[in-house]
C-alpha cells in the first residue's frame, strides 16, 4: 500500500545535493490545502479572540494566552502534516509534469 502525499518539496536548479532542496513546500492535494487553510484560520482566530477579549473584556493576558494556544496548535498541525505527509523524492516539478503528461494524452484519446 503506497502512501498519498500531501505536499512536495520545492527543488532549485543549478543545487546538488541536499542543498538543492528549498525553503518550502507545496501542496499537491486537497489535504494538504486544508492544512494550509487550517493553520490560516486558527492564525485569524486568535487574533479575533485576543482582540475581542483583550481589548473589549479588557483581559489582555487571556487574549493573548488564547492567541498563543491557537497558534501553536495551527503551527503544530501543519509542521506534523509536512513532517509525515511530505514526498521525499519527487519535487512539484515532477508532479506538474506528470499532470501536463495525464492531460496531454487523455486529450489524444
Amino acid at each position: 500500500m503506497t502512501t498519498r502525499y500531501w505536499f512536495a518539496r520545492n527543488i532549485r536548479a543549478g543545487h546538488k545535493g541536499y542543498d538543492r532542496y528549498g525553503k518550502g513546500v507545496m501542496p499537491i492535494a486537497w489535504q494538504g490545502r486544508a492544512v494550509i487553510a487550517g493553520f490560516v484560520l486558527a492564525m485569524l482566530c486568535g487574533g479575533l479572540l485576543m482582540a475581542l477579549v483583550g481589548f473589549y473584556a479588557n483581559h489582555l493576558a487571556l487574549g493573548i494566552a488564547l492567541y498563543v494556544i491557537l497558534a501553536i496548535a495551527g503551527a503544530g498541525t501543519f509542521i506534523w502534516a509536512v513532517a509525515t505527509r511530505s514526498d521525499p523524492d519527487k519535487s512539484i516539478a515532477d508532479y506538474r509534469a506528470e499532470k501536463q503528461r495525464a492531460q496531454s494524452s487523455a486529450k489524444l484519446k
